[in-house]
């Protein structure tokens, strides 16, 4: 049965078009139909359907308290289905297609996505399941990473450099004052959707309990401007004090040696063709000890 027709089936969804959208670790699907546009996200293989349901759990719950957030759509069997996709099975979930567009890089529009960050973190608080998800440690953000790139960072002679990094970086946010909670873990341009001064985010594949200052650590490494103005709109709903604004800075290494990871095809949703390789590594790794000389007191 061809995708159309699953979808048909199992969302009783009418005049189906499908559009692939270039998407990294999960595959999306832009859906016109009669009734109106939804996004299709089939999860990569390594989500489980309990895993899945943990995030739809969490966006329901964030709908629920006024959280701007994509709303999922119910199929025949609940929100999450499977469909059957290049001889495999595929776990699946519909989304109403988030109004408006990717927005362009401005003060006003992080200002926005810092608020709707701090709605996020501020209902996911009461959040509760008993479904296993992922729990974001220093083991996990650190020492996990580090032994992925292992072969590669030894390759570039540059694996005691990295991991001595890593133990400085361990013992920063050692600190039990620092905020966790439920995060996106991955809140920045290419996941939201701006439509006049409303903001909606989607793509909760990466949520988990973190540190709360990870979310912003994109947006500190690219433009202090545009962090301040995420941190005005973070604080116009919830706190985010000057230790975890601090801390935003160690997470600007911490968060790229997962995308490191995934870059070198390592990462457990790795997929397609690597981009980087081991000659790559000595110039990153330069630039996080640079980063850290100029930013970080560790």
């Amino acid at each position: 049965m061809d995708l159309e027709q699953q979808i048909a089936n199992q969302f009783g969804l009418s005049a189906v078009t499908c559009e692939a959208l270039n998407t990294p670790t999960n595959d999306v699907i832009a859906l016109t139909t009669r009734t109106g546009r939804f996004a299709l996200k089939i999860y990569h293989l390594q989500r489980t359907p309990a895993e899945v349901q943990w995030e739809v759990d969490l966006v329901t719950h964030l709908m629920r308290n006024g959280a701007p957030i994509a709303s999922p759509v119910r199929g025949r069997h609940g929100y999450v289905e499977e469909l059957r996709v290049d001889g495999r099975d595929r776990v699946a979930v519909l989304f109403e297609w988030a109004a408006g567009e990717k927005p362009a890089r401005a003060e006003d529009t992080y200002a926005l996505l810092g608020k709707a960050a701090a709605h996020i973190h501020r209902v996911a608080d009461s959040f509760t399941s008993a479904l296993a998800r992922e729990s974001y440690d220093a083991h996990t953000l650190i020492d996990e990473q580090l032994q992925r790139m292992n072969r590669h960072l030894k390759e570039a002679q540059r694996w005691e450099q990295a991991t001595a990094l890593g133990e400085r970086l361990k013992r920063v946010i050692a600190n039990p004052a620092l905020d966790r909670g439920v995060c996106h873990m991955d809140l920045t341009l290419d996941n939201v959707h701006r439509h006049g001064e409303e903001i909606t985010v989607f793509d909760f594949d990466s949520a988990g309990t973190c540190w709360r200052a990870v979310e912003p650590h994109a947006i500190l490494r690219s433009s202090r401007t545009f962090f301040e103005a995420w941190l005005d709109g973070y604080r116009s709903l919830r706190p985010f004090d000057r230790l975890n604004e601090q801390v935003v800075a160690v997470f600007c290494i911490i968060g790229n040696l997962r995308g490191v990871a995934w870059d070198l095809g390592v990462a457990i949703s790795s997929r397609g063709e690597p981009r980087l390789g081991s000659a790559d590594l000595p110039g990153i790794v330069d630039a996080w000890l640079d980063w850290e000389r100029k930013h970080l007191c560790v």
